[in-house]
């Protein structure tokens, strides 16, 4: 696959972690365009960047609106067919991006790879995630994968998206009749069901291509740390999911009318 790739970059107060993200980024097997966004950061996250020169774009904004914003702003200025969105704290191999093009056609809205939860480079696995949901690497029916995906969590850090599909799943604000949110979760999980609603397969990379930092300052780790955070993370991503069957029942009945 020929398209164009971007890799964006959110980042705040990470400029310690932020070089490995870059780093892995820059270090594909296949050109990328690599932007790094940076809303907010009061630490020297601005030299960090600054001292990648022209090889990134380096998006900078004074005020901090939300993770989802920032994740937006970096997808709009992106010129890739296709997006990868990096976490400032977690990296990925070199082939990764080269993997998931391979396992996507035109039918096939996304691809995501196996992961590793790790303490930091070079580090032992703490936890492989996705590398059993599915038999073999490949293109499949979304209906092969959808129940692990509903029942779980495919993070944008694994995962190579069509850039339309991000733009439109990185609103801001709740979805409709929306009740529960937890520090802005939701769009993350939402852009794999969108995906899953507009195409009708999914790559799949059975190796774990990704690594997701364990730290305490992980959103995720740090929510299933704690009972109350865990019950809250937990309602905000069931309200994303109960939103996905209202609107696959919903472009059901769209079907049978136009048949």
């Amino acid at each position: 696959m020929s398209e164009t790739v971007s890799i964006v970059i959110p980042t705040f107060n990470r400029a310690d972690m932020l070089p490995v993200a870059i780093e892995s980024s820059l270090n594909q097997t296949r050109p990328v365009e690599v932007i790094v966004v940076d809303h907010g950061s009061t630490d020297n996250t601005v030299e960090v960047a600054s001292s990648y020169g022209d090889r990134i774009l380096y998006i900078r904004r004074e005020r901090d609106f939300g993770p989802h914003f920032c994740w937006l702003e970096g997808v709009l200025h992106a010129k890739g067919d296709f997006v990868h969105l990096q976490y400032d704290d977690d990296w990925i191999a070199p082939n990764f991006i080269e993997a998931c093009l391979s396992v996507i056609d035109e039918d096939t809205g996304f691809a995501f790879s196996g992961a590793d939860v790790v303490d930091g480079p070079g580090l032992p696995t703490k936890l492989r995630q996705f590398v059993e949901w599915l038999p073999e690497t490949g293109i499949f029916p979304v209906e092969a994968v959808e129940k692990q995906i509903l029942g779980s969590l495919i993070s944008p850090g694994a995962a190579v998206y069509r850039r339309q599909i991000l733009i439109d799943a990185l609103y801001q604000g709740r979805l409709p009749l929306q009740r529960n949110e937890y520090r802005g979760v939701g769009p993350d999980a939402f852009v794999s069901l969108l995906s899953m609603l507009r195409y009708p397969k999914i790559g799949f990379v059975r190796e774990p291509l990704a690594f997701f930092r364990a730290h305490e300052g992980s959103i995720t780790i740090d929510a299933f740390a704690s009972g109350e955070k865990t019950l809250k993370l937990r309602a905000a991503y069931a309200e994303v999911t109960r939103y996905y069957l209202e609107m696959k029942v919903m472009r059901s009945v769209r079907i049978r009318e136009a048949s």
